[in-house]
């Protein structure tokens, strides 16, 4: 894969800059622990000060002046700034707490260097450096940098000599520096404090204390991100209170309010403590399970319906819940596939009689049929896994290809006299090898140009979590194979490094499957390889690479993978 082009890396630089430049929305934190909102601030003050120094530079002046120390001053609070804007949120904390001493060492030089009577214009600077200390630090820091400026103008004022009414101008800028700093650090913390009410607000139900749809939102991310990360299963649930409309026409609306409290608490007394209980508006609730498959879901899922019921029991009316539950990875591998999966689940519910609980299932469209699969009665997930391969390719935008590999690897395990069952798991396992991309960032899978060591290493764990995923669909030995099919005869491949008798020979006849429907496949960045040059290429890298005898037995079916290379190289739809 070639570099992206320097005008693309340049203008992608630009377009980060800008952004960082750009005020956004507060945030729902301290101040003082948002570097992004410090190294903005310090970005503006050190580059608008040194701006305006230059333009001051053209403006009549004292003939003392030293425009060498003045000319670096600009040049060094440049610098500075672009300092901040270049490291901005990854600078450690001590340079963002250093920034404003380093800015009122500047502006003493330039009190100190601009020659006679320029000192207190200058001096004004002291309230940009005041001001922004302040706000961002408050407390015992920003004193110290206030009473630093305090020290430096009059230090400035001594050794000089030459301003005029030295200890009245000295007094009345010290206290107003002070008056600013106290300002100021009152209305930075009123500030924090309003910010983390709203916060608070925002995070919590008002009438349930339940967390809120956007702190459910959150969280959903961030589980995700790690189930796949890890390859552990997530669920979610979706459920509202059955015939609840009625009830609020019937009972009023205080009713209904109370109606709501009641199921929230039932909500929270049969929820685990790692779950998340949301209510996502009106009577809608979720329930957000980590580590929960669809059969845990299911279980949490009853117990929830269980609770409300009790909780009813003595109220006038007895209400229940309709529950709708999805997995991942079984049923979707985004958030808005889950939601989408659960609410259908919920709506079947609904459809069967309300006040019942209900798993997601895939549904096909007319005329097509699942993929036909011998070992599928063994493993009721295995339909699911199927679906989140191809979902896989999609994403990666190689439609396809995971069946394009599971037949070359069905005919080469046949070749290789491997017993039937054994053939028939060997295909499933190609068709299931990547699945571990899920949890890969979908700009390294799409990037055209060369991967970083660190976006390389991610991409590289993907066959362990490829693993971890089949591994709970108990279907043989299919996730070693998977575990093994990027690893090498000479002990260079991963993600463990394993040598020739270490590598299952399942695991090398899915190396070479993959690799020879990778080379000949078109992909952005590179014309396909002809079978021809692919197959050249699989016997130079025998023994080192590839494993000879799977190597050998592959170049063997020539004849029919010509006929496939050359389908694989035609764009979609010719």
């Amino acid at each position: 894969m070639s570099p992206a082009p320097l005008s693309d890396r340049v203008a992608d630089w630009g377009r980060t800059a800008a952004g960082r430049l750009v005020w956004g929305r507060v945030v729902p934190m301290s101040v003082f622990e948002d570097r992004g909102t410090m190294a903005r601030t310090f970005t503006y003050l050190f580059g608008i000060g040194a701006t305006l120094l230059v333009f001051s530079l053209a403006l009549p002046h004292a003939p003392d002046r030293t425009l060498g120390v003045m000319v670096g001053v600009a040049v060094g609070a440049y610098a500075v700034a672009a300092g901040f804007l270049i490291g901005f949120d990854r600078l450690p904390m001590w340079s963002y707490r250093v920034a404003p001493l380093v800015g009122t060492i500047m502006i003493g030089l330039l009190a100190y260097y601009g020659g006679q009577g320029a000192a207190p214009a200058y001096a004004f600077y002291l309230f940009w450096v005041v001001l922004a200390a302040s706000y961002l630090f408050g407390g015992a820091l920003a004193a110290a940098h206030a009473l630093l400026a305090c020290a430096v103008y009059g230090f400035v004022i001594l050794i000089r000599g030459d301003v005029e009414l030295a200890a009245l101008n000295w007094t009345i800028a010290s206290g107003a520096l002070l008056v600013a700093a106290a300002v100021m650090a009152a209305l930075g913390f009123q500030v924090a404090q309003l910010v983390s009410q709203l916060d608070a607000v925002a995070r919590t139900d008002s009438l349930t204390g339940l967390a809120s749809r956007r702190v459910f939102e959150e969280r959903f991310s961030a589980e995700l991100e790690r189930s796949a990360r890890t390859g552990r299963a997530l669920s979610i649930l979706l459920l509202d209170l059955d015939w609840f409309k009625e009830f609020n026409d019937r009972f009023g609306h205080n009713a209904g309010d109370r109606a709501l409290v009641l199921l929230a608490e039932a909500l929270r007394r049969a929820a685990r403590d790692s779950d998340v209980v949301a209510r996502l508006g009106g009577e809608e609730f979720a329930v957000l399970a980590p580590e929960a498959d669809e059969r845990e879901g299911l279980a949490l899922a009853e117990r929830l319906r269980a609770e409300v019921s009790t909780a009813f029991a003595r109220e006038p009316a007895h209400l229940t819940v309709s529950c709708g539950v999805a997995s991942f990875p079984a049923h979707g591998i985004t958030s808005g596939e889950l939601l989408h999966a659960s609410d259908r689940a919920r709506y079947a519910a609904k459809e069967g009689g309300r006040n019942r609980s209900v798993v997601f299932s895939h549904e096909h469209g007319p005329g097509e049929e699942p993929e036909s699969v011998g070992i599928e009665g063994a493993s009721p997930s295995l339909a699911s896994l199927m679906s989140l391969a191809e979902a896989v390719d999609r994403r990666k935008g190689s439609p396809g290809n995971s069946r394009r590999v599971a037949g070359y690897a069905e005919r080469l395990a046949r070749s290789l006299n491997l017993p039937a069952d054994d053939v028939e798991r060997v295909r499933v396992a190609a068709l299931l090898r990547d699945v571990g991309e899920v949890g890969v960032a979908e700009s390294i899978l799409g990037k055209a140009g060369m991967l970083t060591d660190d976006e390389r290493a991610e991409l590289r764990r993907h066959p362990e979590i490829g693993a971890r995923i089949v591994g709970a669909a108990q279907i043989g030995r299919v996730d070693q194979w998977i575990l093994t099919h990027h690893e090498r005869p000479d002990g260079d491949g991963y993600p463990r490094g394993l040598s020739d008798h270490q590598i299952p020979l399942e695991g090398k006849i899915l190396a070479v499957a993959d690799a020879y429907a990778a080379m000949t496949a078109a992909r952005p960045y590179r014309r396909p390889f002809s079978s021809k040059r692919a197959l050249a290429e699989l016997q130079a890298r025998a023994g080192s690479q590839f494993d000879h005898e799977v190597v050998e037995a592959f170049l063997s079916m020539q004849g029919e993978l010509e006929v496939d290379g050359e389908a694989a190289a035609r764009p979609a739809g010719s």
